[in-house]
């Protein structure tokens, strides 16, 4: 499998998501050796001495790797993938990573310095601030204080879920929207601000005070309805980018530079895209291409 779409564990049969017999093995055996108490790291190295790698091009195991995992809740039977685990055995692995949670340095960690400045909330809008809680761990909390919508969700799940939307993007490139620019946008407003101004003009008393205002007005609104030159050439630049980088598991900051605008956090911690020439890039559908 060239690329990691399909969780680890899983294949394609027929368009239908199956266990991948060995995957789903090692999958199984890294639940069972964290809650038995080994270590990412340990778990890591006994993936790569088993000799099946994360994906094609990616026979090194990592931490990182084991980390999404063990919180990846599609294990459970969730978002149509087959159950590999129990639930007992997802919920002793979770209190066991809030137990041995230790703070990261978030100043330190690119993922995170990247997502910061971007992630907004789903509901109203306003930007989210990353905060942690020592008994649960990551959280997102809406700064829009009529809001406060709060999200749990892990850095990992949360790059993962930005990688796999990126990824996406990259295998279908052809779907970033060249948007067309209309030179003289119509306009209500701007066309009764104008009729206002020419009756003003036309009368022997005209308030030239006044037409300042209609002026000024009528600049307002037609700024606010003129759409951005730039983005045709953004949405190329885009397409350019993604066609030119393969899919990768590791959250590739440098392409999110380029590509997002914005990372939308929805309550239930459903995650999508705003991209560069302002498409809105949701979560796929799974199909037989992928």
């Amino acid at each position: 499998m060239k690329n990691r779409y399909i969780a680890f564990g899983y294949q394609l049969t027929c368009g239908t998501v199956t266990p991948h017999e060995l995957e789903a093995e090692m999958v199984r055996m890294v639940f069972r050796q964290y809650i038995a108490g080994e270590s990412y790291s340990q778990i890591a190295a006994e993936l790569e001495k088993a000799g099946c790698p994360y994906s094609e091009g990616a026979s090194r195991w990592n931490k990182n790797m084991v980390g999404r995992i063990l919180q990846n809740r599609k294990y459970l039977g969730q978002d149509a993938y087959p159950m590999l685990i129990t639930e007992n055995e997802f919920q002793q692995s979770a209190l066991l990573q809030r137990e041995k949670y230790t703070r990261r340095d978030i100043r330190t960690v690119p993922e995170v310095i990247a997502l910061k400045g971007k992630v907004i909330c789903g509901e109203c809008g306003s930007h989210y601030e990353r905060i942690l809680d020592s008994r649960v761990g990551e959280k997102w909390r809406c700064r829009n204080s009529e809001c406060s919508t709060t999200v749990k969700i892990t850095d990992t799940l949360l790059t993962e879920q930005v990688t796999d939307l990126l990824n996406y993007a990259i295998t279908t490139p052809a779907n970033i929207e060249i948007p067309s620019v209309e030179t003289h946008p119509h306009d209500l407003e701007v066309t009764r601000l104008t009729n206002e101004i020419n009756r003003e003009l036309d009368k022997t008393d005209c308030d030239e005070e006044y037409i300042k205002i209609l002026i000024m007005a009528r600049a307002a609104a037609q700024y606010a309805i003129c759409s951005d030159g730039r983005l045709p050439i953004k949405a190329r630049e885009l397409r350019a980018a993604f066609k030119s980088h393969e899919p990768s598991m590791p959250f590739d900051t440098d392409l999110f530079e380029c590509a997002v605008d914005a990372v939308i956090v929805q309550p239930d911690g459903a995650v999508s895209l705003m991209l560069k020439n302002g498409q809105h890039l949701n979560k796929p559908e799974r199909s037989t291409t992928l």
